[in-house]
């Protein structure tokens, strides 16, 4: 008489099974960060070819009209970007056909400002290559109407304060870069040379909020002190004093006060303390989300990648154009 026999079904065990998703897990843990650099890379490409385009824009405007794009306006609620001028350059023709330039771009004075009615159609229309890919900040800031933002700025030099006692981080005195109001620069007065000054960099939008507490985590790259009314000039102790931070930084390409499009010097790519802001003024960095540094353009139409450890003294000889510096390897 034959005996039966259980019939057993091959299956994996708990262990097995722990064992293979414990694999898992780690492949999956050591394949993330490779596709999140490759994901960064890809970004920061694009965010070189943003760059380059606006390069090539201003060498076109440039070619046009033997000068370099301006400031237009000698207040801020005249002062209409160098970002502005540089639309019909890059196939934006239609879009600056919305801004007027012979009427005021905000209304009112001070911090009691509001965009002008007749430029919000143009003022609140985001430009893809104006904004950087690896920056989630906010595409629309409200500041008395509607802005779309940029991350790419104009060179206004060190921000220092001159002997003298200008203060070039106000863009209603000459600096020693390239953009003040009223001011288009000529090449042939970049005697440093087109490729050793910077014509735009990069820096983080901010984050469309106000608040009077120090900033953490991700908010304290988005925000910068903000100084109401009259001032003395700046300096980095004074600064430090104040607790009044805002996250408009960048918050409108179409308005050109120091705070939405231009960056200074006076601080370190990256550099981890808030910028310092009065009237739209002040000590404005450039930074980024890229690991390690920043990007800039130079006056060749040359894109560069800035690393945050650059020679401070090598970093401002950069965003100056007749200083007669030296410079370092960069």
């Amino acid at each position: 008489m034959k005996t039966s026999k259980t019939l057993q079904r091959p299956a994996f065990t708990l262990v097995e099974l722990l064992v293979v998703i414990a694999i898992i897990g780690i492949l999956v843990g050591l394949l993330l960060p490779a596709v999140q650099a490759a994901r960064e890379a890809a970004r920061r490409m694009s965010c070189g070819n943003n760059l380059k385009q606006m390069s090539l824009a201003a060498m076109n405007y440039e070619s046009s009209f033997k000068r370099l794009p301006g400031v237009a306006g000698a207040t801020t609620q005249t002062s209409f970007s160098v970002q502005s001028k540089l639309l019909p350059f890059c196939e934006q023709t239609n879009l600056q056909n919305l801004i007027n330039f012979q009427i005021p771009l905000t209304l009112g004075s001070g911090g009691g400002q509001s965009l002008n009615p007749a430029q919000q159609a143009a003022a609140n229309t985001v430009i893809s290559f104006f904004v950087c890919p690896s920056d989630g900040g906010p595409l629309l800031f409200q500041n008395g109407g509607d802005f779309a933002p940029t991350n790419y700025m104009c060179n206004a030099g060190t921000g220092e304060v001159t002997p003298a006692g200008v203060q070039q981080y106000n863009l209603a005195f000459a600096n020693d870069g390239l953009f003040w109001y009223t001011k288009m620069t000529r090449l042939a007065e970049i005697t440093d040379g087109t490729s050793n000054t910077m014509l735009f960099a990069e820096s983080i939008r901010g984050n469309n909020s106000s608040q009077t507490t120090l900033p953490t985590g991700d908010a304290f790259r988005r925000m910068l002190i903000s100084l109401g009314g009259s001032q003395p000039a700046l300096t980095d102790a004074y600064c430090a004093t104040k607790t009044s931070f805002t996250g408009r930084r960048g918050a409108g390409w179409i308005w050109g006060n120091g705070m939405n499009t231009s960056f200074n010097t006076h601080y370190q790519p990256n550099q981890r303390i808030p910028d310092c802001a009065a009237n739209g003024m002040g000590y404005l960095k450039s930074a980024s989300y890229h690991p390690g540094g920043v990007q800039t353009t130079l006056c060749d139409g040359s894109v560069r990648f800035i690393p945050d450890t650059i020679d401070h003294l090598t970093w401002q000889a950069l965003s100056t154009r007749a200083s007669g510096e030296v410079l370092n390897e960069f």
